[in-house]
């Protein structure tokens, strides 16, 4: 096992890791030995580290020993370089030929790059050639593919540099590219975009400086059906489809990355890259001016985030709008990694479109993150139906005015890391005055005063002039918001209507004052019919200039503003009404929200078994003998299978067979030849199937697959799909089980909110809280070990099922003794399972330790980093590891290109801090933000130049302390407190999300509801329908039995089964938005253009669906 620096108890658990691990693997490997799987040993190795991760994910290209070398390597340079020398050095190592040296070196590098993890080594490279130059000069192409764009804009940008340093060391030339070589992938990288997604598009200018000087030519195999128009059948570029891996490589990885090759080039002294230095200079100088910056330093609106809008899917503020989420520093529990959190009052408000794990689009600092719950920040204010402004701060308030809400006046606070605005290497910008900014400038000051939580009103302006610091945040209300004229309009009316009596003061209601005193957050209910405000009777008034005298309200100081001269620098925003207030009080009012965060709501959080389309329970072929959905008792039903499977040939009797245990001496077989269609008795099969299982009766009802993807075509063992039947579980391309959940962190759980009780979690290992004092109470804070994972219930009842499943397996098909007897899911705890995203091919050992009712898998931002993720949003799988180690096979896995990826090519047992994604080491970890980090954010710096006071991740790498001793800033009750499911998943139909997502919008203030009835018809339904209208035209037919599709109806007007054929695209389809579109846009009054937009797409659908010739016309029609 490979040391890494940890505590004696983290050392402990590893162990208890490993031991449980090799506990699995042990019997996994006597059930393999049995010989009735494909191979007879168990095809997911295990690996501790980066090093040994990519020697064995590249052992096809026979790479022994490279672990010890990047090993070696890694002790003074760091992954970057590391890749470049060792690709180095394995250009240099004997192989059949220069091609295959080149290729294995670049697929060595760059499986550094991506940490052993994701498939891009594997499948991202299709090859490597070496070519003529016009001037009889060799040159070295690299052909990527589509699967390249796991690797990420740095990987793709590095393999070049890579091929670049390998192509010197074997003395290739530099390529030299002809005028049709450039000017096609001018043409080319646009029309990939139509097809794909692309996170930047250059020029035609950078695309000419990119590739008529990159060393080495960029090439691609076809990867979309759309082919170029022009320079086509050049001698050199083998086809003229549009090759994605070419057009990302320059457009995601040369172009947006130029720097990080700048960086690298410069420092290990590589020549010929100096046109990285003229791209930067000329990107420079084309850049629109003034950035990100405003006038006065401020930060202006960005809309990026509205830019795809999904029709149900509500705005939620728009850009920088007062009423918005309200900016508010610091880490939760469950905050980081692009996760936020907010009040989970806000979600009820919000009529629970926001659920826990639910995608969120931000306007900044990111572009996206998922929804957590902090109720220790502020929630929503809220307008009532009878005029009384309050503020929920808890589920239990929001649902008790929720139904009575006339309007959303502030959606209450965000919590946004400062680790998230350097990951995205965004300015700082002013957040909310709250009570941990006000209590570091207090201790700034001195000792900090016993009552400085909550003093009264009287004592906040006594600490304030006392030691020279803001007001209390307690007592602040929105002025920053406010013109300074509203300001004064509503002093006259306090002046005129107003009466102070004990605690509490009224005022008559009039328009324009209650609308301020609402756009304030000023607390009131009606009474009476005059306003009655109580907690900010005192602060209002004074904040007007006004003071109580005898029991009357009269004029103390004017409300005017001083200037900026008159603050003495504590003009920390530029706010005539911030300076009036400051100036009437005589104590400096910070902004209670100096900036708003618009969002919007993206993709619904997710808690649900991984299916096939249709599911399968065996991947066993049935051709079209089990129907449409490939039943075998369908099958069985219509006389002998003929079946396309790979030839086996037993190695003990020498009989050919597809079954991967000989039928006649129960030897165990392997691929001996190409695969052949097999006439199969699928009755007979079964009821051996049957028998074997020791199960009696009739089978159950079995869906198997249409067909093998994989190379030998090797089919799964009829006995798992029976057994997988009985427990109603499916299996997935690869032979495994899983369980898709969104992925959220945390660093800490309290054992009550997960199910876990004191004496179980003290079983696992948890003996300490956070604070080191012993685990006796379930209330108790705890710090998550980096491997362990909170699933969902629903997730915890189904892997129940799964492992039951496997019980049964090792039992009646292996003849070897049940592993989990389990029977609830709280027996689970302390299971092992591998995590796994989608796009890569390495899994993640980690452990269940505890459940949540929200939709998502709690993980540590380690365990998420390793997996190649963050937290914004997506979801990835689990699968329990017995199952995993059981079932999995690359034999089952389609042979196509990207058939590697999502699949447990090899498992990582131990997490170390310094091979996870480097995203996670901007995670912040301090129990506190100091004074210096709030100081600089009213000063609009960058993250990087207050970097050196505070505690992030990055920091603690190598020592201890990189596994533990993390803190966070805001606890919060639950980190399952809000909505488990978000309203989009509940309502059923579009009409219903679109009424509900309208209603919301005109809720909301901060949202303008005619922008977004406008926006979801522009980026969605138009777009939809128009699309829709063209696949009618050009769509294929279907078989309703075979499924077999036909461009074109064949000549005997059905399919070549004998069975009818239908449509693929139906005129329902094509019109389903056509209603709701023509409805929201008269009821909200769009604008002319897009309203005769939706009037031409009509006329385009009539003119396809209504005959002009048949049409029966009246004498009215021509009146």
């Amino acid at each position: 096992m490979v040391n890494v620096v940890c505590s004696k108890a983290m050392e402990d658990y590893f162990n208890m890791l490993a031991e449980e691990t090799d506990r699995c693997y042990s019997i996994a490997r006597k059930a393999r030995a049995r010989g009735l799987d494909p191979e007879t040993y168990v095809e997911i190795p295990r690996a501790d580290d980066l090093a040994s991760r990519v020697e064995k994910l590249l052992e096809p290209w026979h790479v022994e020993g490279v672990a010890e070398r990047i090993r070696e390597l890694s002790k003074d340079h760091n992954r970057e370089e590391v890749s470049l020398l060792v690709a180095k050095e394995m250009a240099s190592r004997p192989s059949k030929s220069r091609e295959e040296a080149i290729d294995r070196a670049i697929r060595v590098g760059l499986a550094v790059l991506t940490e052993g993890i994701l498939v891009a080594p594997l499948e991202g490279i299709a090859g490597v050639k070496v070519g003529q130059n016009g001037d009889g000069s060799e040159y070295l192409a690299i052909s990527f593919a589509g699967p390249i764009r796991a690797a990420g804009g740095t990987g793709q940008a590095l393999s070049v540099l890579i091929a670049d340093v390998v192509r010197r060391e074997l003395g290739i030339g530099r390529y030299i590219p002809t005028d049709g070589e450039v000017q096609r992938l001018k043409e080319e990288i646009p029309l990939y975009k139509q097809c794909q997604h692309l996170q930047y598009s250059p020029t035609n200018d950078e695309i000419e400086i990119i590739v008529r000087n990159c060393p080495v030519c960029i090439d691609g195999e076809g990867t979309e059906d759309q082919e170029i128009s022009g320079f086509r059948d050049l001698p050199r570029i083998e086809t003229n489809k549009v090759r994605g891996g070419a057009c990302l490589v320059i457009s995601e990885g040369m172009t947006l990355k130029a720097p990080k090759i700048q960086k690298h080039t410069k420092k290990l002294g590589i020549d010929g890259w100096e046109f990285i230095d003229e791209y930067l200079e000329w990107k420079k100088r084309h850049e629109a001016k003034g950035g990100e910056k405003e006038e006065g330093g401020k930060v202006g609106p960005d809309s990026k985030y509205l830019k795809d809008m999904v029709a149900g899917r509500p705005v939620i503020g728009h850009p920088s709008t007062p009423g918005g989420l309200r900016l508010r520093y610091g880490r939760g529990r469950t905050a980081g990694l692009a996760a936020l959190a907010i009040n989970p009052a806000t979600m009820v408000a919000l009529d629970d479109f926001l659920a826990i794990g639910t995608q969120i689009k931000i306007e900044r600092p990111g572009k996206a993150g998922a929804v957590t719950p902090c109720d220790t920040i502020e929630g929503p204010i809220l307008l009532l139906k009878n005029g009384d402004l309050v503020q929920a701060n808890t589920v239990r308030e929001a649902k008790a005015v929720k139904d009575s809400i006339a309007e959303i006046i502030d959606l209450g606070e965000v919590l946004l890391p400062y680790g998230e605005f350097m990951e995205n290497n965004h300015v700082l910008v002013p957040g909310a005055f709250s009570p941990e900014w006000y209590r570091v400038e207090l201790e700034s000051k001195g000792p900090l005063p016993d009552d400085w939580e909550r003093p009264s009103w009287e004592r906040a302006k006594e600490i304030s002039r006392q030691f020279g610091v803001p007001l209390h945040p307690l007592y602040n209300l929105f002025w920053y918001d406010i013109p300074l004229e509203d300001l004064q309009a509503l002093r006259t009316h306090v002046l005129n209507t107003g009466k102070y009596e004990g605690d509490h003061l009224t005022l008559a209601k009039e328009k324009g004052a209650k609308r301020t005193l609402e756009l304030l957050g000023a607390l009131h209910r009606m009474e009476k019919g005059r306003v009655r405000i109580d907690h900010y009777a005192l602060p209002l008034i004074e904040g007007l200039g006004l003071r109580i005298d005898d029991g009357s309200i009269t004029e103390a100081a004017p409300l005017q503003d001083p200037g900026a001269q008159a603050m003495e620098g504590r003009d920390r925003y530029n706010s005539p009404s911030l300076r009036a207030v400051s100036a009437a009080m005589g104590i400096e009012v910070r902004a209670r929200a100096a900036a708003r965060i618009g969002a919007r709501m993206g993709r619904p959080e997710k808690a649900k078994e991984r299916k096939m389309k249709p599911p399968p329970h065996a991947l066993f072929p049935l051709g079209t003998a089990g129907g449409m959905q490939r039943l075998v008792s369908t099958a069985m039903g219509s006389g002998p299978l003929l079946a396309e499977m790979g030839v086996r040939q037993c190695t003990a009797c020498g009989r050919n067979t597809f079954m991967c245990s000989c039928p006649e001496c129960g030897g165990h077989t392997r691929p001996s030849n190409r695969p052949v269609e097999q006439k199969v008795d699928l009755a007979r099969m079964m009821e051996a199937a049957m028998s074997r299982l020791g199960l009696k009766g009739s089978p159950p009802e079995i869906k198997g697959v249409q067909g093998m993807m994989s190379k030998n075509k090797t089919p799964e063992a009829l006995e798992k799909g029976i057994l997988r039947a009985l427990h109603e579980i499916f299996v997935f391309k690869d032979g495994t089980i899983r369980y898709d959940m969104t992925d959220v962190p945390t660093t800490h759980f309290r054992p009550r909110e997960i199910g876990l009780s004191v004496e179980k979690a003290r079983e696992i290992g948890y003996l300490k809280d956070v604070h080191g004092a012993d685990l006796t109470d379930p209330e108790q804070v705890c710090e998550l070990r980096v491997q362990d994972l909170i699933i969902s219930k629903d997730c915890g009842d189904y892997l129940v099922k799964v492992a039951n499943f496997t019980d049964d397996l090792l039992e009646r098909f292996y003849g070897l003794p049940r592993f989990y007897n389990a029977r609830t899911r709280e027996d689970l705890i302390g299971h092992l399972t591998i995590g796994l995203a989608p796009h890569t091919s390495g899994g993640i050992l980690c452990r269940i330790i505890g459940f949540t009712r929200a939709s998502a898998c709690y993980g540590h931002h380690f365990f998420h980093a390793a997996k190649r993720r963050n937290c914004d949003g997506d979801e990835d799988s689990v699968i329990l590891l017995l199952d995993g180690l059981l079932n999995f096979s690359r034999a089952f896995l389609p042979e196509r290109r990207g058939g590697l990826m999502d699949a447990p090519l090899v498992l990582t047992t131990r997490l170390d801090p310094n091979e996870i994604d480097k995203e996670a080491h901007n995670v912040d970890v301090a129990w506190s933000y100091p004074l210096e980090f709030y100081d600089a954010t009213l000063e609009y710096r960058h993250p990087r130049e207050v970097e050196g006071v505070m505690d992030q991740v990055a920091r603690r790498i190598g020592s201890a302390l990189q596994y533990e001793g993390f803190g966070y800033t805001h606890e919060t009750s639950d980190i399952s407190e809000g909505p488990a499911e978000s309203a989009y998943k509940t309502l059923e139909t579009m009409m219903d999300k679109m009424n509900a997502q309208l209603e919301l919008a005109r809720k909301i203030r901060a949202v303008d509801t005619r922008d977004v009835a406008s926006r979801v018809i522009t980026k969605h339904f138009l777009p939809d329908m128009i699309g829709n209208l063209k696949s009618f035209s050009s769509q294929s037919l279907r078989c309703t039995k075979c499924g077999a599709k036909y461009r074109r109806i064949p000549l005997i007007g059905r399919c070549y089964c004998g069975n009818n054929l239908t449509l693929t695209v139906h005129e329902k389809s094509v019109k389903k938005y056509l209603e709701i579109s023509k409805e929201i846009g008269e009821k909200y009054d769009i604008d002319p253009y897009t309203q005769q937009r939706i009037a031409i797409v009509e006329e385009s659908m009539n003119s396809l669906f209504e005959s002009d010739k048949i049409k029966r016309c009246k004498l009215s029609d021509f009146m």
